[in-house]
């Protein structure tokens, strides 16, 4: 994004070096000989760009994004003499059916391919390498390569390294210029520092900026969590000896790429015309039904995953009507309104079969006449088709075409919120409390007390208050396979794991609906029997009321015992605080004869044998990263002050690289 600043008019050339606090390292510039006249330009500075601010075909020579301000500034200060090239990579995470990993692999190799070609053709040119965000993560270790004898050029050759908003940032050899960070970078500093360019390298970070300054120590989850998906490439891209951590990274990934859901309901309105032709050309048929196949098998595998939860595409439908957000949530809703599963099957099946047809030799399409029994077939399948997919082909084109850029990223961006919505929902949690109040309020109702069943119905509401935001908002099973694969040496993220995979057997809305009613009834209870000053007890009406309390406590026990099983059929979050249906007559024994109590102290005793109570730590985890999405100071850099002389990040990083330019012109 374009990033306005003011350029220092100083001499540059009175910036002898920057002494930078807490790093104990001092920039410096490495001694430049007299180069002898080329037509290569005396200076090729490579920047980066961050995540989605530029694609793999982007024109190189147009600065972009966070760094186009530097560019600028270096191109306004030498002209001819600084060569500009803004790298084209993937510069993606998660949207394309690759990782971060990829994306940053991508980078990597390309850059790597750049200073090659240039130091071949251009011996005596030097070298600045400049990123921000994900091509801070890339430019930092390019240079650590460099700096270690493993890179494309010599360390020699390198005039200085700018890293904004460092993934990386803590690598030994990198100053850290501006505010003190506590952190450090959540793809973890570089193990072999930045060997002979230690003192060319400058990193800046804003102190409230979790990519590159994290305390991993009191942020056990989100820093593992980070710290596997910056360093594990797709199941694609490892293939079959992928390990659990690349597995966990390719199942946030969404593939859309191939995918055209703007076209979804011409395509299948071609397939229908081209099997009414009188002489049907399988070729054809084959590749319509292969195109919607595509488009529709990353929509279902969004859907089948956790990501589009009706707490997810709620967020999303309160955006503004006409956004890629509202969008995508229309889109969530008509394809949850379409048999995705069915329709995907039916499309690759139409494909398969056109082709099996045709054969496979590449040669002339065959064409069958269209009261043939093959096309017939085809032609039923591809009717179903059409009404499968009914209700998503008729959102409008213009909502499919913006809404596939946040569908290709809702998998990461869902399964970071859920996670630490379960991390902070947890903590709050008194389940020995919970599961005494579940075990003494069967006996009260079964003894028809209504001051007590009132007292502890009100207690138990109060305590499922937590429970029940999580099992609106969240995918509890697969929150609990994530946290499960998250190497956390403090155990807090196992602790979670295990707490959620419980709690995602328990069917959490039904019970606050059963306990909300028993509140209801035995506050009338009580009422009758404590009535106001002037009437008299109603002792009838309160045994009468009472009686409404039994059915509700066979079914309370009735989900208990479903709980412990793990056989409940959950109640969809959308029925909170409706009335429930009292349990039949045909209670299993098991249900009537169920010790509570016993229940109670099997799962205290799991609960307190794990040490529950390491979770306190991630509240305050929980907090940090939303005040932190928040906050924006990810993006701040243009406004980041980071010296005595008033200069933000960006005017900084200009006039240090304009100093050591300048000394090689």
């Amino acid at each position: 994004m374009p990033v306005r600043y003011v350029r220092s008019r100083r001499a540059v050339a009175l910036i002898a070096a920057v002494t930078v606090a807490g790093a104990g390292v001092v920039l410096t510039a490495p001694t430049i000989a007299n180069a002898a006249p080329t037509k290569c330009a005396a200076t090729f500075n490579l920047f980066i760009p961050g995540t989605w601010e530029t694609t793999e075909d982007a024109d190189p020579s147009v600065p972009v994004g966070m760094l186009k301000p530097v560019a600028d500034a270096l191109k306004t200060a030498h002209g001819s003499d600084a060569e500009i090239y803004t790298l084209p990579y993937m510069a993606r995470a998660f949207d394309n059916g690759h990782t971060y990993a990829d994306s940053k692999a991508d980078a990597l190799a390309k850059s790597r391919q750049v200073l090659t070609e240039i130091e071949k053709s251009c011996p005596k040119t030097k070298f600045t390498i400049i990123g921000y965000s994900q091509g801070a993560d890339a430019a930092g270790d390019l240079a650590s390569e460099i700096g270690n004898g493993k890179g494309p050029v010599d360390a020699s050759q390198v005039l200085a390294v700018g890293l904004l908003a460092d993934p990386g940032a803590g690598t030994t050899g990198s100053a850290t210029v501006g505010p003190h960070t506590s952190g450090r970078g959540i793809a973890d500093p570089r193990p072999q520092g930045m060997g002979a360019l230690s003192g060319r390298v400058a990193s800046i970070c804003d102190p409230g900026d979790l990519y590159c300054s994290i305390e991993k120590g009191s942020s056990p989850l989100l820093g593992s969590l980070g710290s596997i998906l910056t360093k594990s490439p797709s199941g694609a891209a490892t293939g079959a000896s992928a390990g659990g951590n690349s597995q966990l990274a390719t199942a946030l990934t969404s593939d859309f790429s191939a995918a055209d859901l703007p076209a979804l309901a011409a395509n299948v309105a071609t397939l229908g015309r081209q099997l009414a032709e009188p002489a049907v050309d399988l070729r054809q048929v084959a590749v319509a039904a292969s195109s919607i196949a595509k488009t529709l098998a990353p929509l279902a595998d969004l859907l089948d995953s956790g990501a589009a939860n009706p707490q997810a595409n709620g967020q999303l439908a309160a955006a503004p009507v006409g956004t890629a957000e509202y969008n995508a949530s229309e889109v969530l809703t008509n394809a949850g309104q379409s048999d995705l599963t069915a329709a995907l099957d039916t499309a690759t099946k139409l494909a398969d079969t056109a082709n099996k047809l045709t054969g496979s030799d590449g040669g002339d399409s065959l064409r069958l006449l269209s009261t043939s029994a093959e096309v017939q077939t085809l032609t039923k399948a591809a009717d179903s088709l059409g009404a499968l997919v009914a209700p998503l082909a008729s959102t409008p084109a213009d909502a499919l075409t913006s809404a596939t850029s946040v569908l290709s990223v809702l998998k990461p961006t869902v399964v970071v919120n859920q996670v630490l919505n379960v991390a902070t929902g947890i903590t709050s949690l008194d389940m020995p409390g919970i599961l005494t109040n579940l075990a003494v309020l069967p006996q009260k109702v079964a003894a028809l007390d209504a001051s007590g069943a009132h007292e502890i119905a009100g207690q138990l509401n109060n305590q499922f208050s937590p429970l029940v935001t999580m099992a609106a908002a969240v995918d509890l099973t697969w929150v609990s396979q994530v946290l499960s694969v998250i190497p956390d040496p403090s155990g807090a993220t196992q602790i979670a794991a295990l707490v959620a995979s419980i709690l995602a057997d328990v069917d959490v809305i039904k019970l606050a609906n059963i306990v909300g009613q028993i509140q209801e009834i035995a506050w009338a209870a009580v009422e009758k029997l404590l009535p106001p000053p002037g009437q008299l007890p109603d002792s009838l009406g309160a045994a009468a009321a009472m009686t409404g309390l039994v059915p509700l406590g066979l079914d309370l026990a009735s989900v208990a015992v479903n709980m412990l099983s793990g056989k409940a059929t959950k109640t969809p979050p959308a029925l909170l605080g409706k009335q429930t249906n009292a349990v039949s007559t045909s209670i299993t024994t098991a249900a009537a004869n169920l010790d509570l109590p016993q229940l109670s102290n099997s799962l205290v005793k799991l609960s307190e044998s794990q040490g529950a109570e390491d979770l306190a730590s991630l509240v305050g985890e929980g907090v940090r990263a939303a005040n932190f999405f928040a906050s924006g100071a990810h993006t701040n850099y243009n406004t980041l002050v980071v010296d005595n002389a008033g200069r933000s990040a960006i005017v900084w990083l200009s006039d240090w690289l304009n100093l050591q330019i300048g000394r090689a012109v």
